[in-house]
């Protein structure tokens, strides 16, 4: 009964870290009714999401202990060296994801507190859109890899189109906060992964 409790609060907070994330990107939308202190009230719900992100990896972890009959192994991996080698995956994708963060927070606060004046266009962000994305999706991998457990990978696979929710409703804003200057930004640059150089023949 438990295991199907912490299931079910699992799919529940990876829905409220969803909804109030896609209300904390709208501050340009949202400005239009309530002025800009639109800006701090979505940076209050960005605040909130996080917390439903946070529950929702104390659910996994728990789920980790007290895991549910689902009628699939256990393990991604079996045995001890099962075990090593997921845990290594999990490392590395843990350390990958946090390099991604780690560049992230040099150029864009914005990825983390609203903010109505914010480039968004320089270091990481020339070559992707949406890097914060990919290191969210990644953590959740990671954490499954560290857990070895098979249930939280197809959980981590959920998030990715969670995630890609999320950056339609933050592109549909950025368009209204930048403008033209979001929509040649977009041409040029991949929204996940970096675009091929396009070279101009001399002939």
């Amino acid at each position: 009964m438990l295991s199907v409790i912490i299931v079910i609060a699992i799919f529940i907070t990876m829905l409220w870290y969803t909804v109030f994330y896609i209300l904390s990107v709208g501050p340009a939308q949202l400005e239009k009714k309530i002025g800009e202190r639109s800006y701090k009230v979505c940076a209050i719900l960005r605040k909130i999401s996080f917390v439903g992100m946070a529950l929702s990896m104390i659910g996994e972890i728990l789920y980790f202990f007290f895991p549910m009959n689902i009628g699939i192994k256990e393990r991604i991996m079996d045995g001890v060296l099962g075990w090593v080698i997921s845990i290594l995956i999990g490392l590395l994708l843990c350390l990958f994801a946090t390099l991604i963060i780690v560049k992230v927070s040099k150029i864009a606060k914005d990825s983390f507190v609203p903010q109505k004046s914010n480039e968004m266009f320089g270091g990481i962000y020339n070559k992707i859109r949406h890097p914060q994305a990919i290191a969210d999706v990644t953590y959740w991998f990671a954490l499954a890899f560290l857990l070895n457990s098979l249930f939280l990978l197809l959980i981590a696979i959920l998030w990715i189109p969670l995630n890609l929710i999320i950056v339609v409703f933050e592109e549909r804003d950025l368009k209204i906060r930048y403008g033209s200057a979001y929509l040649d930004y977009m041409s040029r640059t991949g929204r996940f992964f970096p675009r091929r150089a396009k070279y101009v023949s001399s002939k």
